[in-house]
């Protein structure tokens, strides 16, 4: 995970929370400009889970000078501790940072599918593709997404994003000529509208994992400030990065682009965070 702010914005980050106080970002003439009332964001976020959806038993753990076992984990955890922010946090925006599938037997039998239910029982604002959603090809990962579609308990389906990843029209991911991936998607909270875009690692995609030769994957910062740019023309002042490219790139993306509020990030399985 990864965050940064903007001149004039306040963020808090612990544990995979972000809280995000939303501001001018222009210096107005009280006299002449309205007042706008504060707006307090919470961002609660995963990443990088590899459909490892059973807890992880017998971890030792040294506790207050005192060797412990533990269970770790398990995605039911999960979906408990993000109900529990929903219930208790202001303006919950639930977001997953790329790399659901690949790395135990539930992805081995099922191939995403025991993800996209799981997943589901979080019911994620946005979720933005990984390198290893691509490790079957491109007509897999639409099996997976279309399992992440199919959420009867969710209030909509989750937003598929990833705005440097162009499917040709007629594949498995453009079945119809339109993308089944979005480049961003506009969350409205309290009458202000919040930008979140999508941005895949193009490298490591295109040469570890199996997209179709047809799948265009475009460079990462340019296409991040062209859909930043094309947020700012639509009056969409508070932009969410959704990235799954590692910290040391999120860090070098960052410093190039303008107008980003905060960054969340995935891939390099980085811990942030005071956890003392």
């Amino acid at each position: 995970l990864l965050m940064f702010l903007r001149p004039l914005c306040h963020l808090i980050a612990a544990a995979g929370l972000a809280a995000l106080s939303a501001c001018s970002s222009t210096r107005p003439d009280p006299a002449a400009s309205p007042a706008f009332a504060p707006l307090t964001l919470t961002i609660a976020h995963l990443n990088d889970h590899h459909s490892q959806l059973e807890p992880i038993p017998a971890v030792e753990l040294v506790l207050d000078g005192v060797a412990t076992q533990v269970e770790l984990g398990g995605f039911a955890r999960q979906t408990t501790l993000f109900r529990q922010q929903q219930a208790s946090a202001k303006n919950l925006l639930k977001l997953y940072a790329g790399d659901a599938v690949t790395g135990t037997l539930y992805y081995t039998f099922f191939k995403g599918a025991a993800d996209a239910r799981l997943m589901n029982t979080v019911c994620f604002d946005a979720f933005a593709l990984g390198n290893h959603e691509f490790d079957d090809g491109d007509g897999v990962l639409r099996h997976f997404l279309d399992q992440l579609q199919t959420a009867p308990d969710c209030p909509a389906p989750t937003p598929v994003l990833a705005a440097n990843i162009v499917p040709a029209p007629g594949s498995p991911l453009s079945p119809s000529g339109t993308p089944l991936n979005l480049p961003y998607v506009i969350k409205t909270v309290e009458g202000v509208r919040i930008g979140i875009i999508g941005i895949d690692i193009v490298g490591k995609t295109v040469n570890s994992s199996r997209p179709l030769a047809t799948t265009q994957f475009l460079d990462e910062t340019t296409t991040a400030q062209r859909t930043i740019d094309t947020l700012k023309a639509q009056g969409v002042r508070h932009i969410v990065l959704l990235t799954h490219q590692g910290y040391d790139n999120d860090r070098k993306m960052a410093a190039a682009l303008t107008d980003v509020d905060v960054v969340i990030g995935g891939d390099s399985h980085t811990l942030l965070g005071d956890f003392t």
